[in-house]
């Protein structure tokens, strides 16, 4: 089945453009233009892309929720850590305390984003959700690979996570590698 918006082929039993994201069904395609008014490539129901402020927000809103009691707890698990001179020990426990935030981070996100929410406590707050291209929710791997993507969107000077800014449908590098999309809920 081609897409009537981009053009590009897609699924028998595909429902939206896993390229565009735009209403294969005929059907679908009149529905969301008699709700609406006009024509849009979202899935029905939907607000809109989750914007680039809108997500700067929510990863504040999980930095504050996540990242400031694990700071809390490490701080008080190992005080030495934050001393200027680094021994051997606290070496050992920085590297430790590293491995352990980025499993409750991978834990937290693929968890969150994977479950029935489809969304971090953060991205809950800012009416926010995670779905593949298709409007469906996603699996814990893909949750996983959307997560260890990340770190690749902030590896290259954050760009990966600017692209949401400038994308038709608000995607990070990440969400692009991971095929998924971020939405706003209707009120």
């Amino acid at each position: 089945m081609f897409c009537s918006q981009c053009g590009k082929e897609n699924a028998a039993e595909a429902r939206f453009c896993v390229h565009c994201g735009a209403p294969l069904d005929p059907e679908d395609l009149r529905a969301v233009a008699r709700e609406t008014g006009h024509y849009s490539d979202l899935p029905a129901g939907v607000a809109g892309y989750g914007g680039f402020w809108r997500r700067v927000l929510a990863a504040i809103l999980d930095a504050l929720i996540i990242g400031v009691p694990l700071a809390l707890v490490q701080g008080a698990i190992t005080p030495g850590i934050y001393d200027e001179q680094l021994t051997a020990e606290a070496a050992r426990a920085d590297l430790i305390w590293s491995v352990v935030n980025i499993l409750i981070w991978w834990g937290y996100s693929a968890g969150m984003h994977s479950s029935v929410y489809q969304a971090t406590l953060g991205k809950m707050i800012m009416g926010m959700y995670v779905t593949d291209t298709a409007g469906a929710r996603i699996s814990f791997a893909r949750a996983t690979g959307r997560y260890f993507a990340e770190i690749l969107s902030a590896m290259l000077l954050l760009i990966g996570y600017l692209m949401v800014a400038f994308t038709r449908r608000k995607q990070g590098l990440h969400d692009i590698i991971a095929g998924t999309l971020v939405l706003r809920r209707a009120r």
